[in-house]
């Protein structure tokens, strides 16, 4: 199975799932890639699953960009 990005920062590249031979029925629902920005904080740029394509002898997971998600360095916790 392959992994194809649409738009964005990432747009074009193509990663391979699964090793030959080695057979998978779990397919990520989305997938992120961690960056600097310029200013150093950490950004989180998200994709998500948008569309089966069938070709050849494989199937390519297409997954469309969403958006950036920037690390503000401010941390929040919850009490019960």
């Amino acid at each position: 199975m392959v992994l194809k990005c649409i738009d964005g920062p990432m747009d074009g590249a193509v990663y391979e799932l699964a090793k030959q031979g080695v057979q998978t029925n779990r397919k990520p629902d989305g997938l992120w890639f961690q960056r600097q920005d310029d200013a150093g904080r950490w950004v989180q740029d998200q994709y998500e699953f948008d569309r089966l394509a069938l070709g050849g002898d494989h199937v390519t997971m297409m997954y469309r960009y969403i958006g950036p998600v920037v690390d503000t360095g401010i941390d929040f916790s919850t009490e019960n």
